[in-house]
């Protein structure tokens, strides 16, 4: 509760309430759309390294902090680092699922761990395997995604599968959200980045997802993630909140608006070296001059969903859970 009335302080006070945290560039997969393993050689932080990072991010209040990479099952001791963030945030990982054991999901869920999604585009292996370059990728996966759901230590504990779409195609999606659901996980459907503006009908895969959310009640679509799928797709969404209410934060501890603006001049400071309290005010700017309309990542969507009439109450809940 303590972590909750914190969480709900800071979105009060204007503060960020979503940080995504690569703490390894290190990757088994070869996916085309990902340049993490460019660094594949660079080490991650140290655990004193993120213990000063987790200090400054418990500085502005609680957050939801995505773990991720690279693959953060890389690290020995992701447990320890878990265990860490968990203490005074809200923590989440996400992950190919190809390292995860049940006892290596069973250490992380143990560790405080809220929710972990498991990266998967297709039901059908072969494709699977070809988008990420690594034969026997889709098998990994599945038996990575039964570990951590047969490994949970409490009903809360989320497991989800992280669907990226290939613009308005959406072949194969019922099949994968059988087999998470027989799992016991929800599914996240999220086009890719960059967003490669379409023709396509307005409303025609937004209505698509409402059908298949009939029949699957484990696609996680919330309404604003739905009513501006369409307009993504052909223009994309202004308005982004980058900056201001989420950021990120990368393996060297240097903060950006988002993931996907790591360049050396988004670059805003790095947290142990200077702490929120500089590096804040500069989220700030750069989000006052945000005009991105490159992605419609479903946490974005969900945190600027809090941001509408009555929406903080009805997506907290789905946001501890994400």
């Amino acid at each position: 509760m303590n972590k909750k009335a914190r969480l709900l302080a800071a979105y009060l006070k204007g503060r960020p309430v979503w940080c995504s945290w690569q703490v390894t560039p290190r990757c088994e997969s070869a996916c085309a759309f990902c340049d993490h393993r460019a660094e594949a050689g660079v080490p991650g932080p140290d655990l004193a390294t993120c213990r000063a990072i987790v200090r400054e991010l418990s500085s502005q209040g609680a957050l939801l902090v995505s773990l991720s990479g690279g693959e953060p099952f890389l690290r020995s001791d992701l447990a320890e680092l878990v265990s860490l963030l968990a203490a005074s945030h809200f923590a989440l990982l996400t992950t190919d699922g190809c390292l995860v054991t049940r006892e290596r999901a069973r250490a992380v869920w143990e560790a405080g761990l809220e929710a972990a999604s498991v990266r998967l585009d297709h039901a059908d292996p072969q494709r699977q395997d070809l988008s990420v370059g690594v034969p026997g990728a889709h098998a990994r996966a599945v038996a990575g995604l039964a570990a951590l759901a047969q490994g949970r230590t409490r009903p809360s504990q989320q497991v989800n599968v992280k669907v990226r779409l290939s613009g308005e195609d959406l072949a194969g999606l019922g099949d994968l959200l059988q087999l998470a659901g027989d799992h016991g996980a929800t599914v996240t459907v999220e086009p890719g980045f960059p967003l490669a503006h379409s023709d396509a009908p307005d409303g025609k895969t937004a209505d698509e997802l409402r059908k298949l959310k009939g029949r699957h009640a484990n696609l996680r679509t919330g309404n604003h993630f739905l009513s501006r799928f369409d307009q993504a797709l052909k223009e994309g969404v202004g308005g982004c909140k980058a900056g201001r209410a989420f950021f990120n934060v990368d393996h060297h501890g240097r903060v950006s608006k988002c993931v996907e603006f790591q360049g050396p001049d988004d670059r805003l400071g790095r947290l142990e070296e200077e702490g929120m309290a500089q590096v804040l005010p500069r989220l700030r700017r750069v989000h006052d001059g945000n005009e991105c309309r490159s992605c419609w990542y479903a946490y974005r969507a969900e945190v600027e969903g809090l941001y509408t009439v009555g929406g903080f109450l009805r997506a907290l809940p789905d946001l501890v859970r994400a």
